[in-house]
C-alpha cells in the first residue's frame, strides 16, 4: 500500500501543477513576445547583380504591418491553452530583409520616404524605383495532440513593381509563399513553458520573409522587362 501512494503521489502533484500552469497562463492576460529574426538565403548571392542605381520604396502600410493570431482547435478532445492573440511584427522584420537584398543586387540603393515627391526622383539621382507593397498576410497556429507539435503556417504575399524615374511601370509581379514551423515539446520543462508562456511559432514567419525576399530577388534578377531596361 505504501509503494502505491509513493507511485500516486506525483502523478497528483503533477496534475495539480498543470493546473496552476494553466490558470496563470490565462490570467497573465498579455500575448507571448514573438521575436522575428529571418535569415537571408544564401542563393540571393548567386544572381547576377544589375548594373543600376534605385530609388527603394516599402509602402508604409507593410513597414509597419502587425499580425495578431490565435491558436485554434483542429481535434476534438485536443488540449485548449487559452493564450491572448500572438502579436507578429510582419513588416518590422521583412522590410530590413528586402533592404538588404536590394543592396545586393543592385549597384546602389536609396530608401525612399514616398514616390510624388523626393529629391532622388526629381533630381535624376536613380535609375529607376522598386516599390513593395503588401498584398496578404495569413497565419495559423494549432497545437497537434498527437505529437505535442505547436504548428504554425504563414501564407505571405506582395505585390512588387519596378520603374522608371518618371514613374511608368516597366514590370510587375505578384510573389506568394507558404511556409510551416514546428515547435515540439520534447521534456516536462518545455511544457511547463508552453503553459505558462506560450509555445514558438516564429519559425513559420521567419521562413516565409526569408523566403519571399529570395522569390523576389530571383523575378527580379531574371525579368526581362529590368534585364532590358538595366541595359539601355
Amino acid at each position: 500500500m505504501n509503494h502505491a501512494r509513493f507511485i500516486l503521489y506525483p502523478y497528483k502533484n503533477w496534475f495539480i501543477l498543470f493546473c496552476l500552469l494553466i490558470l496563470v497562463g490565462c490570467m497573465s492576460g498579455k500575448a507571448p513576445q514573438v521575436t522575428l529574426s529571418p535569415g537571408l538565403d544564401k542563393k540571393i548571392y548567386e544572381l547576377s547583380p544589375l548594373p543600376v542605381t534605385v530609388g527603394l520604396y516599402i509602402a508604409p502600410e507593410l513597414r509597419s504591418f502587425v499580425q495578431e493570431a490565435s491558436v485554434k482547435r483542429y481535434q476534438p478532445g485536443a488540449p485548449h491553452f487559452v493564450y491572448p492573440n500572438f502579436v507578429f511584427p510582419v513588416g518590422e522584420a521583412l522590410s530590413p530583409r528586402i533592404k538588404k537584398m536590394s543592396e545586393i543586387i543592385f549597384q546602389e540603393v536609396i530608401v525612399l520616404d514616398n514616390l510624388q515627391d523626393n529629391e532622388y526622383v526629381r533630381g535624376g539621382g536613380i535609375d529607376g524605383i522598386l516599390s513593395i507593397d503588401l498584398k496578404n498576410s495569413d497565419i495559423e497556429l494549432y497545437i497537434d495532440k498527437a505529437t505535442w507539435r505547436a504548428v504554425g503556417t504563414h501564407n505571405l504575399s506582395i505585390i512588387a513593381s519596378f520603374l522608371d524615374p518618371r514613374l511608368n511601370r516597366i514590370w510587375k509581379s505578384e510573389i506568394s509563399v507558404e511556409e510551416k514551423g514546428l515547435d515540439v515539446a520534447t521534456t516536462k520543462v518545455e511544457f511547463e513553458w508552453w503553459v505558462t508562456t506560450g509555445p514558438d511559432f516564429s519559425p513559420a514567419v521567419e521562413y516565409a520573409i526569408e523566403k519571399l525576399v529570395y522569390e523576389l530577388a530571383r523575378e527580379i534578377t531574371t525579368s526581362e522587362e529590368i534585364v532590358g531596361y538595366s541595359e539601355k
